[in-house]
C-alpha cells in the first residue's frame, strides 16, 4: 500500500497513522465492552458503537483501493452496468447478469437513492457495507450464544480480515457479497428466534428466516448450499424443541415454511408479471446448470484448488490457516456444549467449502463464501471451550492469548508487512478511456449502448444503459449449447432498442475474446449486416471500435 500511495501522489504516513488509530479504537471497543457501572466511555461503548468503529476502521484501511483500484475484476463492471440498466428501465428482470440473479445487481442501485452515481467507487462502498453487515450479523449470532463480551472477542478474526481486505479481486463488488449477507441475515433471524434452551421465542423471526431463504435462489445458485445449511438447522431446531413445546411444533414449522413460500412467491409473481419468465429460465437456470457442468478442474483437484486460492489471495492464508488451527484446538470444548449453534456452525462450514470447490474454478472471490461460516464455527466452538469446566485461570488466559496471536496477530503482521505489489492496480490511460470520451462527446439523454465483447466498463464510464440483456457477449461467442439462443436474443434486443452506439471491443484488452477475425462482430453475419446498415464507424482506434447510428452521424 505504501508504494501504491506514492504512485497516486499521496504521503503514506497520514494513511498509516489514521488507519492504525481507527484500528486501535475499534480494538479497545472490542476488549472493553459496555459497563453500566463503569465510566462514561464504558457506558457509551454499546454494540452500535462497536459496529460504528469497525466501519470506520474498514473505510480507513480500504479507501485507496475502493477509490483508485483500476477495474481488474471482470464481473464488477457487468453488475454495475446491470444496475444502471435496471434504473433506466425501472425493473428487475430484463437485465441478465449471466450466472448471478437480480438480487446480486439490485444493491448497486442503492447509491442512486442518495444522489450518488452508480460507478466503481460507489459499487465498492456497497461491497464494503455488505461485508460490514455480514460481520455485524455474525457478532449478533455470537452475542446470542455467548453474550456481548465474548462475542466482541470471538468475531475479531473475521472483522480483522474485513478491515485489512485490499485484495484486487475482493475489493470490487463481487457476486458473493449479497448472497453471503442474505445467508448471514437468515442465520441471525433463525438463531435469535429461539431461546438458549431451544424453546421458540419469536415466530416472526423464524418466518423472517424462511423469507430470506426463499429469496436466496434469485441471488446466486452457488450460495444455495449455505442457505440449505441454515434452513436444515432451523427445521431441526423447530422439531427438536423441549418437551413443553411439542403440541405446537407443527404450527411453528408451518410458520418457517410459510416464510420460504412467501419469499419465493413474491419474486416468482413479479417475474411472471414482467413477462420474462421463459427468458429468465433459459438465461439463469439453464445457463447456470450448463456452467456448473463445465468444470475447469475435477473434484480430485480440490486440495490444489483450495491451496492455490488461499495462497493467491493476499492475507487470506493467515486468516484461513489460523482459524483452522483454532478450530482444532477448540474441539476440546465440545463436551457439554449446546448442540444447536454447533449444528448450524458445522453445516455452514461444510456447505461453504462445497460452494467454493464445486465449480472447480480458480476464482479468488469464491473464498468470500468461506469467511463467515469458518469464523462463525470457530467463534461458537471456541466460546464453548472457554466456558468448559475444569480449566484453570492460567489455562484460560493462555487460550485467549493463543486466540489473539493466531486469529488476529498473524493478520496484523501480514498487513503491516505490506508486501503486496499494487503497481498494476493504479489507474492508467487506456483505449477504453478514448472510446468512452468519444461516446461522451456524441451521447444524448435517453441513449443506450450495445457492446460486442467483454468490456462492460464502457457502460459504467459513459453511464449509458445496456441495449441488450447482457453486459458482455461471452454467451454469444463461447461455443456451447446455448450459443444460438444468446445470439438470436442479442440481435432481437439490438433491433428493439436501436441503441445510439454499438461497440466492438474484441481485441487486446478484452477479458477473454481477442481474436478479431473469428470473434469480431463480422463473424456473426446477421449482426454484421445489421451494423453495416444502421451504423457508421465513429472511431476506429483498435482494439475498441465505436459505431454511431447513421442518423446521429449525419
Amino acid at each position: 500500500m505504501t508504494e501504491f500511495l506514492h504512485q497516486l501522489g499521496y504521503g503514506p504516513l497520514p494513511y498509516w497513522l489514521f488507519s492504525a488509530t481507527t484500528f486501535l479504537l475499534w480494538m479497545i471497543s472490542s476488549i472493553l465492552p459496555r459497563r453500566t457501572d463503569g465510566g462514561s466511555l464504558r457506558r457509551l461503548n454499546t454494540p452500535c458503537f462497536f459496529a460504528a468503529t469497525l466501519l470506520v476502521a474498514m473505510v480507513a484501511f480500504r479507501w485507496p483501493a475502493v477509490v483508485y483500484f483500476r477495474p481488474v475484476n471482470p464481473d464488477e463492471p457487468q453488475f454495475l452496468a446491470g444496475a444502471i440498466t435496471m434504473l433506466a428501465r425501472g425493473g428487475l428482470w430484463w437485465t441478465d447478469a449471466t450466472t448471478s440473479g437480480p438480487l446480486v445487481v439490485l444493491p448497486l442501485a442503492l447509491p442512486r437513492l442518495v444522489g450518488l452515481p452508480v460507478d466503481f467507487t460507489s459499487g465498492r462502498f456497497v461491497s464494503l457495507l455488505l461485508s460490514w453487515g455480514s460481520v455485524c450479523l455474525t457478532y449478533l449470532v455470537l452475542k446470542h450464544v455467548h453474550g456481548d463480551r465474548k462475542a466482541r472477542l470471538l468475531v475479531l478474526p473475521l472483522a480483522s480480515w474485513t478491515v485489512f481486505e485490499i485484495v484486487w479481486d475482493l475489493v470490487p463488488y463481487c457476486s458473493e457479497y449479497a448472497p453471503l449477507f442474505l445467508c448471514t441475515l437468515a442465520a441471525w433471524l433463525g438463531v435469535t428466534a429461539f431461546q438458549t434452551d431451544g424453546l421458540l421465542l419469536n415466530r416472526w423471526r423464524l418466518t423472517g428466516c424462511g423469507l430470506i431463504l426463499g429469496l436466496l435462489p434469485f441471488s446466486k445458485f452457488q450460495a444455495l448450499p449455505l442457505g440449505a445449511a441454515v434452513g436444515l438447522s432451523a427445521v431441526i431446531w423447530t422439531v427438536r424443541q423441549p418437551a413443553s413445546a411439542r403440541p405446537r411444533i407443527g404450527r411453528d414449522l408451518a410458520w418457517l415454511l410459510a416464510g420460504v413460500a412467501a419469499g419465493l412467491s413474491i419474486l416468482l409473481l413479479s417475474l411472471w408479471h414482467s413477462g420474462f419468465a421463459a427468458d429468465f429460465y433459459q438465461s439463469y437456470v439453464v445457463h447456470n446448470l450448463n456452467y456448473a457442468q463445465a468444470r475447469d478442474l475435477p473434484w480430485s483437484s480440490s486440495g490444489y484448488v483450495l491451496k492455490y486460492l488461499t495462497e493467491l489471495t493476499w492475507g487470506f492464508s493467515s486468516f484461513h490457516y489460523g482459524l483452522l488451527l483454532l478450530l482444532v484446538v477448540s474441539l476440546w470444548g465440545l463436551r457439554g456444549a449446546a448442540w444447536r449453534p454447533l449444528l448450524l456452525g458445522w453445516l455452514l462450514f461444510l456447505a461453504a467449502y462445497y460452494a467454493v470447490l464445486a465449480p472447480g474454478r480458480l476464482y479468488p472471490h469464491y473464498l468470500i463464501f468461506l469467511s463467515v461460516p469458518l469464523a462463525l464455527l470457530v467463534g461458537v466452538q471456541f466460546g464453548f471451550l472457554m466456558q468448559s469446566d475444569g480449566w484453570a485461570r492460567r489455562c484460560r488466559n493462555a487460550l485467549w492469548v493463543l486466540f489473539f496471536v493466531v486469529g488476529i496477530g498473524a493478520q496484523v503482521v501480514d498487513r503491516a508487512w505490506d508486501r503486496q505489489d499494487m503497481h498494476k492496480l493504479a489507474p492508467t490511460h487506456s483505449p477504453r478511456t478514448d472510446a468512452a470520451e468519444a461516446i461522451d462527446r456524441l451521447k444524448h439523454p435517453g441513449d443506450s449502448l450495445a457492446i460486442w465483447g467483454w468490456r462492460p466498463e464502457l457502460y459504467v464510464d459513459t453511464q449509458l444503459p445496456q441495449a441488450t440483456r447482457e453486459a458482455h457477449t461471452d454467451g454469444q461467442l463461447h461455443v456451447g449449447p446455448q450459443r444460438e439462443y444468446f445470439r438470436a436474443r442479442f440481435l432481437a434486443d439490438l433491433r428493439a432498442s436501436q441503441p445510439a452506439f454499438f461497440v466492438d471491443a474484441i481485441g487486446e484488452g478484452d477479458f477473454i475474446h481477442r481474436d478479431l477475425v473469428h470473434e469480431g462482430h463480422e463473424s456473426f453475419l446477421e449482426l454484421d449486416a445489421y451494423v453495416r446498415q444502421n451504423y457508421v464507424l465513429a472511431t476506429g482506434a483498435e482494439p475498441i471500435r465505436v459505431y454511431v447510428q447513421r442518423a446521429r452521424a449525419q
